[in-house]
């Protein structure tokens, strides 16, 4: 998360395995106000590609 704009001026603990991670990762939207509803949208959204 340390190579997002909004953290830009923080400290870095961390390295090239961090920024691996950022490159290739999947950021899915998660949280406890998620519906059922939302969560079938995510769910479709990845069973279609």
């Amino acid at each position: 998360m340390h190579l997002q704009p909004v953290f830009r001026d923080c400290e870095v603990v961390g390295g090239a395995v961090a920024e691996d991670l950022f490159r290739d990762g999947l950021c899915l939207p998660s949280g406890t106000a998620m519906s059922a509803v939302d969560l079938e949208r995510v769910c479709a959204i990845i069973r279609s590609l």
